[in-house]
């Protein structure tokens, strides 16, 4: 039967647009079809373009509504089932429109132009140039202003790229309302698809070409679309919009304590209970789902463009940084109005109004109960309770007999873990009013470590890319535990699929992307059933390796063991024979040594280790090529490596090397068979109990060898007490958004699944590289971290081993973050995911300080943790006087002799000030003038028992 005309697809005219559209393009063609919307997705080169028009002619034949190519191409390939998001694009080829025409298929109740010659007369009305093509979609036109060079988006320029996208759109339309004319919503979007020039719009029955009318040859700069597009004038926004939508209603189920005020407040504020208050006004929306405010007075249409989570501020007089390079969250508009963008004084605004709290600021306060409500249970926040005055609750003389208050409810009355959670400028200028409130509260001494302990901040799960954190947050609230064990768990198990077989370059090289993480919990806080969460789809991996390994080397496997074994016959044989029969043994003992060599198999996939010991660890890393992983939620492995079931005798040297691969390891002992591992790599993490990791703290011959300093360190709050017995299962969605992140990983580093190459030898690593932007974030962060451990003045000295390690695990984070999101190891790690990894390691600060800056100094002085040698000298200073307050001049007067105070002054005694009132040593309260004004600094108050008080 022959075909009627424009039944069927012409495939050389749709090879040519896609060749023209993304041919040579960095990333994937993605091409779907009505009812096939996820598609499939091509390379850009000629075999990718070629197969991609056999994709459309079998859509074709089958009869397909609709095949379409989406504008831009896409990174890297989405889950199964999905088409990717805007987020996904990497180039930009060009400007598109869709032009809808009067006819079939188009029920709008709007207007639309009549026929192509009125169609085309849109582009004219809006003020733009010719287009390089004009398409005929079959059911309306696509004008396409190609760009001479297709425009890599990153992650920096995708929100400029987009919003530039939806202005063109925004241009067309008022073009079209110029005529009379209406134009489509949404056609903007970077992963907008449009139909394919030489397929088939078979939309309400019929048959019609979609073809090119006509190509101008013109092609254009972004930078000159983007000058002439932001100099045609667009109408205002009609101020009789739409209400803004109505308020967010957060999730019903959540860890309580496991965000910060800034999250919470995310979760459920809504831009007008920031905006109005300020004086903006609501007056409109714009089709990418932007909310338009504008100042009262402003001249220009909007001062804000706002999306769910962030806004942009264009306007010079709203004491907000301007511009779209400064993305604004719900929080940071709360700071920079009234804390002048002080995150932490914000923060501490808004848990003081969730507390209830008079002390709150007016702006705080006015939020909507709601809100508050929300950043109450959110953050674990208690209300507010008015502190008595200091003659009814002295300290006492000697300890309460009575029953003691829990800690929990002592927490938030607590000094030393307000002077804690204090950041340097409050602690200086003077965390209390006045005496009478630290007076009033409960100070546990720092000696109280263990019953007392500080309150930690939680992992930020943010940092985790896309689902990957979002399953890491339900694996914590269906588990019940804090988020700190799966996202560490989730870190561990990148590291293990990715560990040696990559590094990753910048101002420097790290030769592995490995990590050693530990998380302390006790007994009975389920760290076993979320490991075994994390962990069940690296094990599934292993499985079909395995399998895929036994159908491929199975039969020559055995044939090899068998070989093995007649080769150890044969030398006992040889051992015992003399003359003739031993050249004939020999000869045999050739054969079989050329039968082992021709029969050995590549090794048999492995990916976790169980609870071995360092030498049998070794032999597993020569099997598998030199990487592998332990993930566990006991301590056995480094109660192991730290002497504690061996008489405190430690086994480190295997492990240390493989934490960063920098030299072979050899064991060469006459009890056992020698071997040699090139690069050797270890990955690991290991939920403990306390008393696993005190004893590597307090063993010499382990913090010698700076075991401890190489481990990111958890030490999250326990939730007994406070568990969700029935809490929401982990959604399956977030389980497989997890699974594919797994198999994802593994195979963008070892695309083969196999470690060694043919002959036998281990891959060499895929080299991973930071981007200009991201090292510059980096050192930043550097700069700022080599004043930290400085030995006179530094918070981090007492830890500057770890705190110089922690530089090259951010890079490495930062690797496996990139990663994690999908982006191939080709590309550059990029600034955005480099903040991330900065942000984790951030956190990690205070939890290795709490961890690993606890010792016992052993003299007169208080229990106080590895201060300074100023700290101590301030301290024997304050005993040594008597001293109930006294103000930094005083203390640089009283210590002038000591030899820090005269190389550094006021500032190495205010260092020396913060580190004690971290440590909760000393408490810090307002000072005011005669006139009654607040000074500079306030003064401070000694713990009573420096001064041998029991309380």
């Amino acid at each position: 039967m022959t075909s009627e005309p424009h039944h069927q697809a012409d495939l050389e005219q749709a090879r040519a647009w896609l060749t023209t559209l993304h041919g040579g393009a960095p990333g994937l063609i993605n091409i779907c079809a009505t009812g096939r919307w996820a598609g499939e997705y091509f390379t850009t080169d000629e075999p990718g373009i070629n197969a991609a028009v056999a994709y459309i002619g079998r859509l074709d034949q089958q009869g397909r509504q609709g095949i379409y190519t989406r504008v831009t191409t896409l990174r890297t390939a989405p889950a199964p089932g999905s088409r990717g998001h805007a987020s996904d694009s990497l180039a930009l080829p060009g400007m598109w429109a869709d032009i809808d025409i009067a006819g079939p298929g188009h029920k709008t109740s709007e207007p639309l132009p009549p026929d192509v010659d009125s169609a085309r007369r849109i582009l004219d009305a809006a003020g733009l140039p010719e287009p390089t093509m004009w398409i005929h979609s079959g059911g309306g036109l696509y004008p396409w202003h190609l760009l001479d060079q297709p425009h890599l988006i990153t992650a920096e320029d995708l929100d400029d790229i987009a919003t530039l996208a939806t202005r063109w759109q925004h241009v067309i339309a008022a073009g079209a309302e110029r005529l009379g004319y209406h134009y489509g919503t949404g056609v903007g979007d970077l992963a907008r698809v449009l139909r394919i020039p030489g397929t088939i719009n078979r939309k309400e029955g019929l048959s019609r070409p979609c073809t090119i009318l006509e190509a101008s040859g013109i092609t254009y700069q972004l930078d000159e679309l983007a000058t002439l597009l932001y100099s045609i004038d667009l109408p205002d926004p009609t101020p009789a919009a739409k209400e803004p939508p109505p308020a967010r209603v957060p999730r019903s189920s959540f860890t309580p304590g496991t965000v910060g005020p800034f999250d919470a407040l995310a979760e459920i504020a809504e831009w007008r209970d920031l905006l109005e208050p300020a004086g903006l006004a609501y007056v409109g929306s714009e089709r990418d789902g932007a909310q338009l405010w504008r100042r009262d007075g402003a001249s220009s249409a909007y001062s804000v463009r706002a999306w769910p989570h962030v806004c942009v501020n264009h306007s010079e007089n709203l004491d907000l940084p301007v511009g779209a390079g400064h993305k604004l969250t719900h929080g940071k508009v709360f700071a920079w109005w009234n804390h002048h963008g002080n995150d932490s004084a914000a923060a501490k605004d808004l848990l003081a109004a969730a507390a209830g709290n008079p002390d709150a600021t007016p702006a705080a306060r006015a939020l909507r109960p709601a809100i508050l409500d929300h950043i109450r249970q959110r953050c674990g926040v208690r209300p507010w309770q008015p502190t008595p005055p200091a003659d009814d609750v002295p300290w006492p003389d000697e300890p309460t007999t009575g029953p003691r208050t829990s800690t929990r409810a002592q927490a938030a009355a607590d000094v030393r873990r307000a002077m804690a959670a204090a950041d340097e400028h409050d602690i200086l200028r003077g965390v209390y009013p006045d005496r009478s409130h630290v007076d009033g509260q409960v100070w546990t001494a720092p000696r109280d470590e263990d019953e007392q302990p500080l309150v930690l901040p939680p992992f930020p799960v943010h940092t985790l890319p896309g689902d990957v954190g979002k399953f890491a947050e339900a694996v914590a609230i269906y588990m019940q535990v804090p988020v700190d064990l799966p996202a560490f768990a989730i870190l561990g198990a990148l590291a293990a699929l990715v560990g040696g077989h990559a590094t990753i370059t910048g101002k420097w090289r790290e030769n592995a992307l490995n990590l050693f993480l530990t998380a302390i919990a006790d007994s009975g806080e389920g760290k076993s059933p979320a490991v075994s969460a994390i962990t069940g789809p690296i094990y599934h991996l292993e499985r079909l390796l395995r399998e895929d390994w036994k159908a491929q080397y199975g039969d020559m496997a055995e044939s090899h063991d068998i070989a093995v074994k007649t080769r150890d016959r044969l030398i006992t044989k040889i051992a015992d024979s003399h003359g003739g029969q031993r050249d004939n043994l020999l000869a045999e003992l050739d054969s079989i040594k050329q039968q082992i060599a021709e029969t050995t198999p590549p090794p048999r996939p492995q990916l976790l280790a169980g609870d071995v010991t360092p030498e049998v660890l070794g032999k597993i890393m020569h099997r598998t090529g030199g990487h592998i992983a332990i993930i566990s939620a006991e301590g056995g492995f480094l109660g192991t490596l730290t002497g504690r079931y061996s008489k405190g005798q430690p086994n480190l040297e295997l492990v240390l090397t493989a934490f960063d691969s920098s030299e072979p390891y050899r064991l060469e002992r006459i009890t056992r068979e020698p071997f040699e591992v090139d690069r050797p790599s270890l990955s690991l993490f290991l939920a403990v109990q306390p008393v696993v990791i005190a004893d590597a703290v307090n063993s010499p011959a382990v913090s010698d060898r700076g075991l401890l300093n190489r481990f990111l360190i958890a030490r999250p709050d326990s939730l007994a007490g406070r568990r969700d017995k029935n809490p929401p299962n982990v959604p399956q969605h977030l389980e497989e958004a997890w699974r594919a992140t797994v198999f994802r990983v593994f195979r963008a580093i070892l695309p083969s699944g196999c470690p060694v190459d043919d002959e036998g030898n281990p891959l060499e690593p895929v080299p991973m590289q930071i981007s200009e932007p991201a090292e510059e974030l980096h050192l930043a962060w550097r700069q700022q971290m080599e004043v930290r451990v400085d030995p006179d003045a530094g918070d981090l000295a007492p830890i500057k081993g770890w705190a110089k390690k922690l530089e090259g695990l951010a890079y490495r984070l930062a690797a496996l973050l990139h990663l994690a999101a999908g982006r191939p190891p080709q590309e550059p790690v990029d600034a955005a995911v480099m903040l991330d990894a900065l942000t984790i390691a951030d956190w990690a600060v205070p939890h290795a300080l709490a961890v690993l800056g606890a010792t016992n100094r052993g003299d007169d002085a208080p229990r106080l943790g590895p201060l300074d040698e100023a700290a101590e000298h301030v301290l024997k200073w304050i005993r040594r006087k008597g001293l109930e307050e006294f103000t930094v001049d005083e203390a640089r007067a009283g210590l002038r002799g000591r030899s820090w105070v005269k190389q550094h002054g006021a500032n190495g005694v205010r260092a020396a000030l913060v580190a004690l009132a971290r440590q909760g040593w000393i408490a810090s309260v307002e000072r005011r003038g005669a006139d009654g004004r607040r000074l500079g600094e306030g003064s401070f108050i000694p713990h009573p028992e420096i001064l041998g008080r029991v309380v």
